[in-house]
């Protein structure tokens, strides 16, 4: 509920700041809470507060990546302009990897429980579960959002690349339909 509440404010946020710095602003927001999720003691109205809170920065990982996207694409195509229809290959890359990353993390977590003893059905559990648990639940995550935001260091295309990649399409597109309105005066002379 809270990130879909936010989405709103990382639109803003982007495009004051950049995508590049929502990213970093909204991955790094929700560390504190990952951390206070696993630290609080049987306190149910604090960890969903906790919850809410956090929900807020990861708005920006549902929002942030399917705007990047569009950029890729225009940087593709500006490096590429004899390379056309690769969109759906990049759309589908991007879904298909969101995907097998949400399966392997799902089979990791379940085999963790299962090597821990995890007990289905059982109303006690061992404690190697409760820190198998708060190891998935709070030091997986900032493990690989640290990881993703050291990868994503590397992403070249800031705002200025953007307007650049713009223009270009834009003197791209202008010269096709030129070429075009030439080729229509020419087949009706003929």
């Amino acid at each position: 509920l809270s990130a879909t509440l936010a989405i709103p404010f990382w639109q803003w946020f982007l495009t004051r700041f950049g995508k590049k710095t929502a990213v970093y602003v909204g991955s790094c927001s929700v560390v504190p809470f990952l951390i206070m999720v696993v630290c609080i003691k049987s306190n149910l109205y604090v960890t969903y507060v906790v919850s809410f809170v956090a929900g807020i920065g990861v708005a920006s990982a549902f929002l942030l990546p399917w705007s990047m996207l569009p950029d890729v694409l225009d940087d593709f195509k500006v490096q590429n302009p004899e390379s056309t229809g690769h969109e759906a290959l990049f759309y589908s890359f991007y879904v298909f990897f969101t995907k097998f990353a949400s399966g392997v993390s799902l089979g990791v977590s379940t085999l963790s429980l299962d090597f821990a003893g995890y007990i289905s059905r059982g109303c006690s559990q061992p404690k190697e579960v409760d820190l198998t648990l708060k190891l998935l639940v709070s030091a997986a995550p900032i493990t690989f959002m640290l990881i993703g935001l050291a990868i994503l260091y590397s992403y070249p295309i800031d705002e200025k690349r953007r307007q650049y990649n713009n223009k270009m399409l834009q003197e791209m597109r202008d010269s096709e339909a030129d070429s075009e309105s030439e080729t229509t005066e020419i087949s009706n002379m003929i």
